[in-house]
């Protein structure tokens, strides 16, 4: 995802502009590539290979909380100009709104500006005219770029007959952007390209089956209050080879021109590549009737142990929910572990180092003041709140920090990120940030808090999203239902969009959930393949023959590590 359009060449970037006469309507051209957009008053088309794929409407609507639905109150005026188009007009909500499509970056690129007063609702793009006439489409069906629980774990496409949403799963943010396909050569994607500071949004939709109202929209929800001039965010259209090289595409534009920092990974600290142990899976083991009660020193320490008597080695340890007193709290109940700095201690003596499980938004052991509140009750953690933030400085400090009366861990793995308050009645300390905004609060905040302390720890989280490289240092692969015995169809799926949203990411690949031991095993043969070797299972599901094969796959992948770094001069 480097490069022009795509990644790895394919798609250039071109500008080419024309005017055309149709039957008595001018006609403006814009081209990217391979795909061209064209413009009347009326209709915006994108063709791919010569050949038109869709016909949108020319509008857009901008709800409020307070006018409702959109409505212009004249046909917009049209009009080209400097190499771009532009529709005007006012309407039932604003003083006047402005649209203009351009080429930026080797995208086609929709911005719509307001002015005047109100909180935003939805966004609507396309939304259907007796004048502007039908959507006209070429393409079959379209991709959700999500991660979904239970039977949809699955990677999931969506025909033109289906509205879908990109909403929040495992792995949250997702990519806003729709990658649609049909019967001919290529992909063309839909996205929604929201300014930094301004994601105040928690969903992108496709509405094919109600598509009078718009096709692609999101909700606002009355968090964002225009006072003035306002730009909402922009609707970019990119092209690849295919769904995934379209969607590199559009993650490609979000850092060249979207405002998005890219990241570069070229060199990082060798223990974040693993392999690793994470101790969820023994918890249970430690513990049958109440996992989070095997979340103890004495577990994790024969957990180790059990390592060792394998020849397994990792080059991090993770312990896993709930070694916290209390979640929000974010410090080590002294019942379970009387002296988490001694097992700490004892993993850097044998080259491991100590990642803890962190939980997002949860608010036990929180006051009111460093909760978001829904209609007054504490709703779970606020980053905009001082009192919360100076919580994270200070219990970053403790633990991470060497210094006497700390505790010397190295890392986080971030997890419930799509547990984030959402809907309406929400009250933020710093009024108004809602959705992914408010998310992106809260991992800047764990972020920044601790590279402070100990600049080469681990954020080890699930985003994927470009909005979240300079926050995330490592993705992880998130759960699977066991049942589906789809395990490397789902995990590859999910890899492709990491490594996607963020070029040269390292993945982990996390535990296999499966129920079938030969899935499992599988999995856990091909996993360095696709990423940082994980295991969370010593008993149970596993043989100590599969410890022992592990144990040389391990080897071997780290033999083959090493040799990269040497060969690279990566840190150590």
């Amino acid at each position: 995802m480097t490069g022009g359009v795509r990644c790895g060449g394919g798609i250039g970037i071109a500008l080419a502009l024309s005017v055309t006469m149709g039957w008595g309507a001018p006609q403006t051209s814009l081209t990217a590539g391979r795909m061209r957009v064209a413009a009347t008053a009326d209709r915006i088309s994108v063709s791919l290979e010569g050949v038109e794929r869709f016909a949108f409407p020319a509008r857009v609507a901008v709800d409020t909380e307070e006018g409702g639905a959109d409505r212009d109150l004249f046909e917009p005026a049209f009009r080209q100009e400097a190499g771009r188009c532009v529709w005007t007009s006012r309407t039932t909500n604003w003083e006047k709104k402005e649209v203009t499509l351009s080429v930026e970056g080797g995208a086609a690129v929709l911005r719509v500006t307001v002015q005047g007063k109100g909180k935003l609702g939805k966004l609507r793009f396309f939304p259907q005219t007796d004048r502007t006439g039908p959507l006209a489409y070429e393409v079959s069906r379209y991709l959700l770029p999500v991660a979904l629980g239970g039977s949809r774990c699955v990677p999931q496409w969506r025909n033109t007959m289906e509205s879908a949403g990109i909403e929040l799963g495992y792995m949250t943010p997702p990519l806003l952007a729709f990658p649609f396909v049909g019967t001919f050569r290529g992909s063309c994607t839909v996205g929604l390209a929201p300014k930094p500071g301004a994601y105040h949004v928690d969903h992108f939709r496709c509405e094919f089956a109600a598509f009078r109202e718009g096709l692609f929209s999101t909700d606002f929800l009355g968090y964002t209050e225009v006072q003035g001039e306002y730009e909402l965010p922009a609707l970019i259209m990119t092209a690849g080879e295919d769904a995934f090289d379209a969607l590199s595409a559009y993650s490609e534009w979000l850092y060249r021109e979207g405002g998005c920092r890219r990241i570069e990974r070229t060199q990082v600290p060798r223990w974040w590549l693993g392999p690793f142990f994470c101790g969820w899976g023994e918890q249970g083991y430690h513990s049958p009737t109440n996992v989070y009660a095997g979340a103890n020193q004495k577990a994790y320490a024969a957990m180790s142990e059990r390592l060792d008597a394998f020849g397994l080695k990792p080059s991090a340890i993770i312990v896993d929910d709930k070694w916290q007193r209390r979640y929000g709290e974010l410090l080590p109940d002294p019942v379970k572990w009387p002296d988490m700095r001694a097992f700490v201690e004892a993993e850097h003596a044998k080259g491991r180092r100590v990642l803890l499980w962190l939980k997002a938004w949860d608010n036990e052991g929180l006051s009111s003041e460093e909760c978001v509140k829904c209609l007054c009750t504490p709703y779970g953690a606020d980053p905009t709140s001082p009192t919360y933030r100076r919580r994270i400085q200070e219990t970053m400090r403790r633990l991470l920090s060497a210094e006497p009366g700390c505790f010397n861990c190295d890392g986080f793995k971030i997890d419930f990120a799509n547990c984030m308050p959402l809907g309406r009645n929400l009250a933020t300390h710093e009024r108004n940030v809602y959705g992914i905004e408010l998310l992106k609060r809260l991992m800047t905040l764990f972020y920044e808090s601790a590279k402070a302390v100990k600049p080469d720890c681990l954020i080890n989280n699930s985003c994927c999203h470009p909005y979240f490289a300079e926050v995330t240092d490592q993705c992880r692969l998130h759960d699977y239902n066991g049942q589906l015995r789809s395990l490397w169809e789902v995990r590859e799926f999910r890899a492709r969009l990491f490594k996607t949203a963020f070029p040269g990411i390292s993945v982990d690949t996390d535990d296999p959930h499966s129920t079938s031991h030969a899935e499992m095993m599988n999995y856990l043969r091909r996993a360095p393949d696709l990423g940082v070797p994980d295991l969370y299972q010593l008993h149970r599901r596993i043989r100590d023959e599969d410890l022992r094969e592990i144990a040389g796959i391990w080897e071997a992948y780290s033999a083959r590590l090493e040799k990269s770094v040497d060969s690279k001069g990566g840190k150590r």
